[in-house]
């Protein structure tokens, strides 16, 4: 049963795409360069993808799940990310006791699985199987389906990504883990103690080299995988999310705009080192708790 039920994932998104190609919303313009910002945003429970450089901000939606037009969700948000299966584009979204698989192109919900009310990421494993981190439960949870699943106790569960070269799991939490996945199984492969404290939230890779954006309570780093070492981009405290721009720098949830909500949310992403004349995309509006640049991620798909 277990079995099938992955096979039917396949099959349902080879059938998608063969009755209608891949095309990552060029219907509606986007494309994987287009400059956009993929944020779980608080303010209204949506997963939405803006456009930083709208002059209205009524235009800066490109995107969003729910529609504008439809209810918020119930469960509040804490992570997107965009993922990939066979070349078609989905939405990989975390609640507070919720993890979702949304096709990009039609915002068709696939998946919709139950997980901990303190779900803060979640990520696709190849073999259609997903995996979400719970911080104050503490725990790792491996989805196959709805009802099953495998938990993990892992302290401080923030952060998750998929390694496709590796083919492992790196998961972030009192301190960095690397799993080994095999005949649907997680085993604990490697661990690093992280730098200062052992508080780990935002884990995300770089576009191309190998390396991983490593942000705990006191500062960001960067887990070069090769040396098996950590280095200071930032001292900002409370960096919730992390990612690297086309040009190769490095931008994060603004963690000092806590006048639009509470301390973890934002309205703001900034570059880590300012050298240009964008230093700052502010969304209207929102308090977001994660937003990342729109982009393919070939370290894990």
């Amino acid at each position: 049963m277990k079995a099938l039920s992955i096979v039917f994932l396949v099959l349902l998104v080879n059938v998608a795409h063969a009755q209608q190609p891949a095309n990552d919303g060029v219907m509606a313009g986007i494309s994987p360069q287009t400059p956009a910002i993929l944020c779980a945003d608080q303010a209204d429970n949506r997963i939405r993808l803006v456009d930083p450089f709208a002059k209205d901000s009524d235009d800066a939606d490109l995107w969003s799940y729910p529609a504008s037009e439809s209810p918020p969700s119930e469960y509040i948000p804490t992570d997107a990310k965009r993922v990939e299966i066979d070349g078609e584009v989905f939405i990989l979204a975390a609640y507070h006791g919720r993890v979702r698989l949304v096709r990009f192109r039609d915002s068709k919900l696939i998946n919709d699985y139950p997980s901990y009310s303190s779900c803060h990421s979640a990520e696709l494993l190849p073999d259609g199987s997903i995996a979400t981190v719970n911080s104050n439960h503490g725990m790792l949870r491996l989805h196959h389906s709805a009802d099953d699943f495998v938990d993990t106790k892992l302290p401080y569960a923030h952060g998750v990504t998929w390694d496709k070269k590796r083919e492992c799991l790196w998961v972030l939490g009192d301190r960095l883990y690397r799993f080994r996945y095999r005949d649907r199984q997680l085993s604990l492969d490697q661990q690093y103690d992280l730098p200062q404290s052992p508080t780990g939230h935002d884990l995300f890779p770089l576009r191309t080299a190998p390396k991983l954006l490593v942000s705990n309570n006191d500062a960001l780093y960067l887990f070069d995988i090769e040396t098996e070492a950590f280095q200071l981009l930032s001292d900002l405290k409370w960096i919730k999310s992390a990612s690297q721009h086309s040009d190769n720098s490095i931008w994060i949830s603004d963690p000092q705009r806590t006048e639009v909500g509470t301390s973890w949310q934002s309205d703001s992403i900034v570059p880590v080192q300012t050298s240009g004349p964008n230093q700052r995309h502010t969304i209207a509006g929102s308090k977001f708790y994660k937003a990342r640049w729109w982009q393919p991620v070939d370290f894990s798909y």
